[in-house]
């Protein structure tokens, strides 16, 4: 073989090596993130199994409690579940504020109010009632009399 024969060999070579220690690095950091994923399910899993077996042992305190009349004892929770239940409940009231917030701004408001007055001259195919629609204008017909009735007394 030529000298730039094998150097394009050593180049291809080293290219390969490279590649292979890329890809056995990112299999390595793979593993970990599985195993770190592992190690967190079997440590809620290891928390859930003593709290399904602490739970006979205070379903008996309970009854003891109970037989000789006292008040039985709260379960305790562990900080993990008191969090976990602020987190919800947190969740939970910044979704109604916004609800909230959305239900009281003017334009909501104002649509709301323009939906209300429309029901009333509109049926529920939207077709007019033509018998509202008269007694809305004879009510305004009737005020516009009154007022120029009361206009003319006036200037006189």
């Amino acid at each position: 073989m030529s000298d730039s024969t094998t150097a394009a060999v050593r180049d291809s070579a080293d290219k390969a090596a490279d590649s292979v220690k890329d890809a056995a690095s990112s299999a390595k950091d793979d593993v970990k993130d599985a195993a770190a994923t592992v190690e967190k399910k079997a440590a809620t899993v290891e928390k859930k199994a003593a709290s399904a077996a602490d739970a006979p042992a205070a379903k008996a305190d309970d009854a003891k409690a109970k037989a000789k009349g006292e008040k039985p004892k709260p379960p305790q929770r562990s900080v993990s579940e008191i969090q976990a239940e602020l987190d919800a409940t947190r969740d939970r009231l910044a979704g109604r504020i916004d609800d909230l917030q959305e239900y009281v701004t003017p334009r909501n408001v104002m649509n709301r109010q323009v939906d209300k007055v429309k029901g009333v001259f509109v049926d529920e195919f939207g077709g007019i009632k033509p018998d509202r629609v008269l007694i809305a204008a004879g009510v305004v017909v009737g005020l516009v009399v009154v007022l120029g009735v009361s206009r003319r007394r006036r200037s006189s």
